[in-house]
């Protein structure tokens, strides 16, 4: 298994260029730093031949993910709580602020991967199929608080990273097609400290473990 990447280098090779803004930007990042209380930074990657460009987020949260969760479910957090309610209206957020982003724009955009960085772990949600980040985010973060006791290891350790998802290398086959039949809800995966050297372990919802990260990819 590979580590995580933390910059996408096959745009070098690719005839994709950086681009600095596009109409609208500001306003989607402002909808997105009120929804999470955060500062947001963003990186534009434009595609010639695909006339569309992929953003790279990044949310700075001046608080911890237990407080974040916490707020969830005392119902807090912009009214929001813990429902099938509350998951569907932060990611009817962001996907509407997304909607008129690309209204405002001739190419298309869309979320390539959000990183929520905490006081004490970093979230990093890569996107699986067209605006996968935005129509699942409210899962995902509801799906953080269930299992928050289990991957902390009973609320004894907190991974530093969290990759959301991670997919099994059971083939070679590692298509977008493939990969794109994977869910959010299937493993993550999740960087510990462990003195001098970092931890990789693998944690499954379905069965609520932690696993060895040997057959697994990070994308």
């Amino acid at each position: 298994m590979s580590f995580p990447k933390k910059a996408n280098t096959n745009y070098r090779n690719s005839g994709a260029k950086v681009f600095e803004a596009a109409n609208g930007l500001d306003d989607f990042l402002k909808t997105l730093e009120k929804d999470f209380f955060a500062t947001a930074k963003v990186q534009c990657k434009f595609n010639n031949l695909e006339n569309r460009a992929d953003l790279i987020i990044d949310l700075y949260l001046n608080f911890g993910l237990m407080d974040c969760l916490r707020h969830f479910n005392n119902g807090d957090w912009g009214g929001l709580a813990f429902s099938e309610e509350s998951q569907s209206n932060m990611s009817s957020s962001v996907e509407k602020a997304l909607e008129k982003l690309n209204a405002l724009n001739s190419h298309s955009l869309d979320i390539m991967e959000l990183s929520l960085h905490f006081r004490e772990t970093s979230i990093i949600i890569s996107r699986l199929y067209e605006q996968s980040i935005p129509k699942q985010l409210g899962l995902i973060i509801s799906s953080i608080g269930e299992h928050f006791v289990y991957f902390t290891k009973g609320l004894t350790e907190m991974p530093y990273e969290i990759f959301v998802p991670v997919f099994e290398d059971t083939t070679l086959d590692h298509s977008q097609s493939k990969i794109g039949q994977c869910g959010y809800l299937d493993y993550w995966g999740l960087y510990f400290e462990d003195q001098a050297q970092h931890q990789v372990m693998i944690y499954s919802l379905k069965s609520k473990k932690l696993e060895k990260e040997d057959l697994f990819l990070f994308e």
